[in-house]
């Protein structure tokens, strides 16, 4: 233990409240890995936290494969690159083919790693897009997508069975490379770089300025390498640009925020840019604002979504029979364009490693997965979200608008003269605990109160009922549809004291969804209210 642990376990000795926070529990593992606060304790991402984790997925990997193999990638966070590192070697110590990146790498470089080394297995060290004193530890499988509900519960399993002092085999890293530890070949990330290139080639447009911005996150190197490579002319915001851990311009780095665009809108007026682009620290999201009427407007992660279908549905083809795939929370928008184009939408759980799946079922007829939470995904080479090609494809996207005289606002605003308005809106409810959330949803699920507070309900669905398991898994999910194509949908969050609810309100005008979103806010605080 080093000299700065010890201290930090005497401070922490001296603070009871600290004390249960950092070892009342075990940091939980699940289907998105771990993720906490960074620091000592069974409850804190650390060095031991991240060994027992992965001395519990090398059991489970060993009992999977006749010879396990498994690649790491890691983002910009404090710790990142150590915990890699530390991640290797006990995967290494544990007899399994280890390729570790030697430098950081975003989510879909490893994820397209994965399947391109055909490793068992892929470990990103990452919190995505929490704030600085975060971070977690991502697992894939051997498709390249994140894990899913089953192999979530026998890693768990797993590493409950590991005793922290005793079980864990460990060497250092310089052993683990003596070991056979091998560094990703460097044409991993160039073959990367081909197939998203390819993936995201509609229409050639290139005329179009650009600001972007990596929020000092692992898009400095594959979105702008991206972009380049695109030959699109463009301005990296500079204070963002190198990795930074500490995130000093924006403590929350999520591209879906408005809060971390001032310096992007600076640097937009100096170059008088008509897009600014965003990246999360792990790039897997992409945020973007667009210059409408001399200001910038942020786009949500449903409308980009439903942008990058049209336009996909207008350049890529023929898209007759095609697949659409996004959770079940995204905007019901897409499934009207869908309908003009024959293109099939398929809904999934919340979760990219479910339309992960879905590529893997009919990689052929795949043609955009989309998630609310501003991820994107075209072309088959990986099965995660992809923020640097999806930033590349929205700059191609506004540059073809732009030489028919359109902004993207201009475009969502001919779209909803179409196919008629439908505003999304999500609420993040903060409860005081993980069984505070449950009451609440327990007050949703009084149909009752439902009915006799929500009028014009067509329907109202528990996923946990088992009527619906032929179409998902069970889930703490609850939606209520109403007969004018509006809807609300409930989830409880796994891990934070929150529910995230989705609200959807479908008029013919904007101002009356408007008027329907403030409605539906004020009938579920009536509702949660009793």
């Amino acid at each position: 233990m080093s000299e700065k642990e010890k201290a930090d376990l005497e401070r922490i000795g001296r603070d009871k409240e600290e004390i249960q926070s950092c070892f009342e529990k075990n940091l939980a593992f699940g289907t998105a890995g771990l993720r906490g606060i960074c620091g000592l304790g069974t409850a804190r991402m650390n060095v031991y936290t991240v060994r027992k984790a992965t001395q519990g997925l090398a059991g489970y990997l060993k009992k999977q494969y006749y010879e396990p193999s498994a690649v790491i990638s890691y983002d910009s966070r404090l710790d990142s690159e150590s915990f890699a590192r530390e991640t290797a070697a006990v995967l290494t110590a544990n007899g399994i083919q280890t390729y570790i990146f030697s430098e950081m790498m975003p989510v879909p470089v490893l994820s397209y790693a994965v399947r391109k080394l055909e490793c068992s297995a892929g470990i990103m060290i990452t919190a995505s897009h929490n704030s600085k004193e975060y971070n977690g530890y991502k697992v894939y499988n051997h498709t390249g997508g994140q894990i899913l509900e089953q192999e979530a519960e026998r890693i768990q399993h797993e590493i409950e069975n590991v005793d922290l002092f005793e079980d864990i085999a460990t060497i250092s890293f310089e052993a683990a490379i003596k070991q056979g530890c091998r560094f990703v070949p460097e044409e991993i990330y160039a073959f990367y770089l081909n197939e998203a290139d390819q993936a995201t080639s509609f229409t050639g447009a290139r005329k179009i300025k650009i600001v972007y911005t990596p929020l000092n996150g692992t898009g400095r190197k594959a979105a702008v390498d991206l972009l380049k490579r695109k030959k699109f002319s463009f301005y990296v915001v500079p204070e963002q640009e190198e990795k930074d851990g500490n995130f000093p311009t924006c403590p929350y780095p999520n591209p879906e925020k408005e809060e971390v665009y001032p310096l992007a809108q600076k640097y937009g007026k100096e170059q008088n840019a008509d897009i600014l682009i965003a990246t999360d620290p792990d790039c897997d999201r992409v945020g973007a604002m667009v210059k409408h009427h001399e200001r910038y407007e942020l786009l949500t992660g449903n409308q980009i979504g439903v942008l990058l279908f049209q336009y996909l549905c207008e350049n890529g083809g023929n898209v007759f029979d095609k697949r659409l795939y996004t959770s079940m929370v995204s905007t019901p928008m897409t499934d009207r364009i869908a309908v003009r184009y024959g293109v099939k939408v398929k809904r999934t759980p919340v979760g990219f490693k479910h339309i992960g799946r879905q590529i893997d079922l009919a990689p052929e007829a795949f043609l955009l997965g989309f998630e609310e939470s501003n991820g994107y995904l075209t072309g088959s080479y990986c099965r995660d979200k992809d923020g640097a090609a999806a930033a590349a494809l929205i700059c191609e996207m506004a540059a073809w608008y732009k030489k028919q005289g359109l902004d993207l606002i201009d475009v969502l605003d001919d779209l909803y003269r179409q196919y008629g308005c439908i505003l999304d809106e999500t609420v993040n409810l903060q409860t005081e605990s993980l069984e505070e959330s449950e009451r609440v949803m327990k007050c949703l699920r009084d149909t009752d109160r439902v009915y006799r507070i929500f009028s014009g309900i067509e329907r109202y669905i528990d996923y946990q009922e088992s009527f619906y398991q032929k179409d998902y898994p069970k889930m703490n999910v609850l939606e209520i549809r109403f007969v004018n194509g509006s809807r609300i949908i409930a989830r409880p969050s796994g891990t934070e004291p929150k529910i995230k609810i989705y609200l959807s309100a479908s008029e013919k005008k904007s101002e009356t969804c408007v008027m329907q979103i403030r409605e539906m806010k004020d009938q579920l605080q009536e509702l949660l209210s009793q």
